[in-house]
């Protein structure tokens, strides 16, 4: 019987998830790949929801803003989002897919 059908928690360094283990959140699904047992590498949701913590003032383009989720990363939003809000990310490439619903 493998992890998965016994669904047990594992311990396993956050390296495995190279750029995406910003986005690590509780309880959170992910799914991992063994070898001999051994964990290789693992793998988060294509699109996560995360809280904007701060966003800049109106940039230099007029359709978009830094933002400061809640892990820390800067994404460009659109001018309308603002502090407090939680948006949905695109954990392969780190953009803006929309706000999130409530």
């Amino acid at each position: 019987m493998n992890h998965l059908e016994k669904f047990e928690q594992l311990e396993v360094p956050l390296s495995l998830f190279g750029q995406a283990a910003a986005y690590l959140k509780e309880e959170m699904k992910v799914k991992m790949q063994f070898f001999d047992g051994r964990p290789l590498s693992g793998s988060i949701p294509k699109q996560v929801t995360c809280i904007i913590k701060e966003t800049q003032d109106r940039a230099a383009t007029p359709r978009y803003k830094k933002a400061v989720l809640d892990n820390g990363l800067i994404i460009q939003v659109p001018t309308y989002i603002e502090a407090g809000e939680e948006v949905v990310v695109n954990t392969e490439d780190g953009s803006f897919v929309t706000r999130a619903n409530k």
